[in-house]
């Protein structure tokens, strides 16, 4: 852009010089008496070109700047897109995080196993029932209901004293010992958060 505005520049300053000397020119013709009608005739066409280019430089100097005003319009909308863009990437991220933490949140669960003394030492098992209020939460093991596919129980015997339906799981012996298998996660946990195994 700015070789195009040092080039305009150029040519009038050009243009110029050229007024002035036909100018001189001019005023030579007008002290000589005997000078042709040609040269007369070249004199004004001279003229009248340099005033044409004059017009023309004029109008590419203005459609220039109208070019250059268009240009800064379009550069700040740029801008402007740019800061959208991040302000957008900004808040899709702050989304995910938010929708991975509703997720875990979600499928957070709790489970704890132990004999019948340790579940009552901890106000998980009272004579008012299971998981009354005041029970001891930090007992508890926390977990995501879609990776808990199996917990070790190291007992050989257990029973679940939370509802979970029969069918989405199974108590198998693994080296003599009982293991409990999720078969179906999403129906195991549908009815409670909370898994509560009594073990002998």
């Amino acid at each position: 852009m700015s070789r195009i505005v040092e080039d305009l520049d150029l040519i009038k300053t050009t243009l110029t010089d050229n007024r002035k000397q036909i100018a001189s020119l001019k005023k030579q013709l007008a002290r000589s008496k005997g000078a042709s009608k040609d040269l007369k005739k070249l004199i004004e066409r001279l003229n009248k070109k340099v005033e044409e280019h004059t017009q023309v430089i004029t109008k590419l100097r203005e459609e220039l700047a109208l070019k250059d005003v268009r240009i800064q319009e379009l550069d700040q909308l740029v801008a402007s897109l740019n800061t959208n863009v991040e302000d957008l990437q900004s808040n899709v991220s702050k989304k995910e995080e938010q929708l991975n933490s509703q997720d875990k949140q979600l499928n957070k669960v709790w489970y704890v196993f132990g004999t019948r003394k340790e579940l009552k030492e901890q106000q998980i098992y009272t004579k008012k029932g299971l998981l009354e209020d005041g029970f001891n939460k930090s007992y508890f093991l926390e977990a995501d209901s879609r990776n808990l596919n199996e917990i070790s129980l190291y007992s050989k015997k257990a029973k679940l004293l939370t509802n979970h339906p029969a069918s989405s799981y199974s108590l198998e012996r693994v080296n003599n010992y009982l293991v409990l298998k999720i078969n179906n996660p999403a129906k195991f946990w549908e009815i409670s958060r909370y898994l509560v195994i009594e073990v002998n």
